[in-house]
């Protein structure tokens, strides 16, 4: 089985891409919602957050996301200390999706993940797949979503790894700028170029 990692900044449009490989028999572990599961299917991790944090984070005592959020993107220390209590246990429920794909007779495995990179599990992976796009459209993309206010856009921007330093890790990079059809036609070159025996 083919351990595939995708990452991106944000708006870059490596999700579209985890999207496009999943619909060609794929199976996709999506590392940032399994990250959010997390705080609602492990109250010992949620309360570590919470005494991590303080009660800036809560909402009548219990852990309020957005707040979390807006906290953690304000800071590289504090986005790092969220990482540092989420991402060992993103891994465990990675690795374990992992072996239930290889038992099952998965050809193609992938890990999307923004934080890929950062979190430094580069070794896991048999490649690295980095979509990349000019920073004014992938700011048009996130208006367009309407989940993340303005003013938080650059700010979250700015805490992720510049995309130069991300393009000497990865294997291979994408650029987005396009549209999702122009992106399909480089993943399906891409994925030819794995050659993967579906």
């Amino acid at each position: 089985m083919f351990k595939l990692g995708i990452t991106g900044g944000i708006g870059s449009g490596k999700s579209t891409a985890s999207e496009f490989f999943k619909k060609k028999g794929a199976v996709v572990f999506d590392a940032d919602s399994e990250a959010k599961n997390l705080f609602t299917n492990n109250p010992e991790l949620t309360q570590r957050v919470i005494t991590t944090f303080g009660t800036q984070i809560t909402n009548n005592n219990q852990l309020d996301l957005k707040r979390l959020s807006e906290l953690v993107f304000s800071s590289k220390f504090l986005q790092n200390q969220l990482n540092e209590i989420i991402w060992p246990e993103v891994s465990k429920l990675m690795k374990k999706a992992a072996q239930i794909a290889e038992n099952e007779g998965i050809k193609l495995f992938i890990v999307d993940a923004a934080l890929l990179l950062e979190a430094g599990f580069t070794k896991y992976f048999d490649s690295i797949l980095l979509i990349t796009a000019d920073k004014y459209i992938r700011i048009r993309r996130i208006l367009n979503r309407k989940n993340i206010p303005e003013n938080q856009i650059e700010n979250r921007m700015s805490l992720q790894m510049p995309e130069l330093e991300k393009k000497k890790i990865a294997d291979t990079s994408i650029e987005n700028n396009g549209s999702i059809l122009d992106l399909h036609e480089e993943l399906t070159d891409y994925l030819e170029s794995l050659n993967i025996n579906y």
